[in-house]
């Protein structure tokens, strides 16, 4: 399991970082994550870190998710990339609203209870992450077709795996 969740990782990644680049680029005033109104844009000044965080939490979903997929249709691998996608904003919401307060913290708000408000910055990635992914488009479009391409290239690459944990 530890060969695929580096491959989904590092896949994911590297595309990720080649996706966010290239958007840069081209999208007016280099905004390509969303953001609700008023909010410190700390995702804009690291994207690599908020980018690696989410595909940190795609490559174990993906490793698991690897043999559901191969064994569905058309419409079923859809589900299964949907479910992937939606479990991955799930987990790395927040983790992204602690790795947001933290950088709230290096940009001069350090509190003295700091632990506590990094606990807090979960609860608030839990409900804002997936407005923050919901409104970047076209970038999540492209990271959902990314996600479907990566585990058909997973389901070639890595064999079935039984229940015993060992490849069949």
């Amino acid at each position: 399991m530890l060969p695929r969740t580096v491959f989904y990782w590092l896949t994911s990644f590297g595309c990720a970082a080649a996706g966010y680049g290239l958007l840069w680029v081209l999208l007016p005033g280099h905004h390509v994550f969303g953001a609700p109104y008023r909010m410190f844009r700390y995702h804009d000044a690291h994207p690599l870190a908020y980018v690696a965080l989410c595909c940190g939490c795609f490559g174990p979903l993906a490793a698991v998710a690897t043999d559901a997929f191969r064994r569905r249709g058309r419409w079923g691998r859809l589900g299964v990339v949907g479910a992937v996608a939606l479990a991955t904003v799930g987990l790395s919401s927040p983790l992204g609203g602690m790795l947001w307060h933290w950088h709230d913290m290096q940009a001069g708000y350090f509190p003295a209870d700091w632990q506590r408000q990094l606990l807090a910055g979960a609860w608030e990635g839990l409900t804002t992450g997936w407005l923050i992914v919901l409104l970047s488009v076209p970038y999540n479009v492209l990271g959902v077709l990314v996600c479907y391409g990566l585990l058909a290239l997973g389901n070639e690459r890595f064999p079935a795996i039984n229940r015993e944990g060992s490849p069949r």
